[in-house]
């Protein structure tokens, strides 16, 4: 049995804006990351990077891959664990994150759900912590959306 985070954000703002915040460098680098390597393919680089320190091995989410993606309706990306988790990040199991861009009018309710997450008191603790993270993420978004 596998655990799912859901989280949801109604953004004044449209699909195409806010699919093209996940998928390009520059709509990460607003409100997710400081650098960002995207290959916007299936088994494309989908790495993230918290830090511009290039002499640092683990900056982010390297070795993450797109898995698919609708153009404006839906992005999905393989997701590891943070450095600070070392048996789980090098464990050899990623979860996986599939955001939904659904038209409300002329708002955009984003659905971000995150999959896979193993039972078991390791997982327990990258579980509470993603259900956090991505609470601040979500809302980053928001905030960048309403500044343009």
């Amino acid at each position: 049995m596998m655990r799912t985070i859901v989280k949801e954000r109604l953004i004044n703002n449209s699909r195409e804006f806010i699919y093209q915040k996940w998928t390009t460098k520059e709509g990460l680098n607003s409100f997710f990351s400081i650098d960002n390597s995207i290959e916007l393919k299936p088994n494309g680089k989908y790495e993230i990077y918290f830090t511009s320190d290039t002499s640092i091995t683990e900056r982010g989410s390297e070795g993450c891959v797109v898995l698919s993606y609708n153009p404006n309706t839906m992005f999905s990306f393989t997701w590891n664990t943070p450095p600070k988790f070392k048996e789980l990040r090098y464990s050899g199991h990623y979860t996986w994150v599939v955001l939904d861009f659904i038209e409300k009018g002329s708002k955009t309710l984003v659905r971000l759900t995150n999959l896979g997450y193993p039972l078991g008191q390791n997982w327990d603790v990258a579980y509470q912590y993603f259900d956090k993270a991505w609470d601040f993420v979500l809302d980053n978004l928001v905030k960048s959306c309403e500044n343009k």
